[in-house]
């Protein structure tokens, strides 16, 4: 199975995609990464399996001025994730990562988990306390396996823009994503090493750091972690094991 992961950022993150890229390509040989930005270009070099897509009119077009997301206190960015099936229309799975991510370990047992049925995989926010549906399971879909073979035959695309579009929604698509997906059994769970944070837990084995809840994660000296934000940053690509 091939392995594409996507992120997606706005100009104020393209310094930290880079980071992102480089911790996750110094564990695991991907066949594609996306980046989902607002510009035509990507002002880095980045290795040949990148893939840089401007899709800020897209996203402007798609949760246009009435929508009751339209201003969300989120980068506005975030809701091409609720939009992969057709950003990435040749893509049957991929891994979605935020950019406040550091990989530390290989993750290909990834591409290994069974997404039969499902639209996606994700970690439960066991701690967060964050769970406005009542579900008892809220997951955080800031990695996240996206099975889109499934979801296009669904049409989930349809349905998460629509939801979107209507219902004003704090955590916006991952929202979204609970109130189609996980709670109508369209889901499944990856274990928290894939995905440590403060709301799903920590594990001495990690391998995806993720600095979720933290608006000044680059610059907060009592961040939790913090020490595997200096792993990748000024490391060169020809150090890079599968760049």
């Amino acid at each position: 199975m091939e392995k594409h992961v996507v992120y997606a950022g706005t100009r104020n993150l393209y310094e930290q995609i880079v980071w992102a890229v480089k911790s996750l390509l110094s564990h695991t040989r991907i066949d594609h990464i996306w980046l989902l930005i607002e510009d035509d270009d990507f002002p880095y070099d980045m290795p040949d399996c990148v893939t840089v897509m401007n899709v800020h009119d897209f996203v402007e077009r798609t949760f246009p001025p009435g929508s009751k997301n339209a201003d969300t206190h989120f980068t506005k960015m975030v809701l091409a994730r609720a939009c992969y099936c057709e950003l990435l229309p040749d893509v049957d799975r991929v891994l979605s990562l935020d950019v406040d991510t550091v990989v530390l370990d290989d993750i290909s047992p990834l591409w290994d988990i069974d997404l039969t049925g499902k639209w996606f995989a994700a970690c439960w926010e066991s701690l967060s306390g964050y769970d406005p549906y009542n579900s008892g399971h809220y997951q955080n879909v800031g990695v996240c396996m996206f099975n889109l073979a499934k979801m296009r035959e669904d049409d989930a695309q349809a349905q998460l823009v629509d939801l979107i579009n209507r219902k004003h929604l704090w955590c916006v698509e991952q929202d979204a994503l609970n109130i189609l997906g996980q709670q109508r059994g369209l889901s499944t769970d990856i274990p928290v090493r894939f995905n440590e944070n403060r709301a799903c837990g920590y594990t001495d084995d990690p391998a995806i750091q993720h600095y979720v809840g933290y608006m000044d994660w680059e610059t907060n000296p009592n961040l939790p972690r913090r020490e595997y934000l200096k792993l990748y940053r000024d490391k060169p690509w020809s150090e890079i094991a599968y760049a």
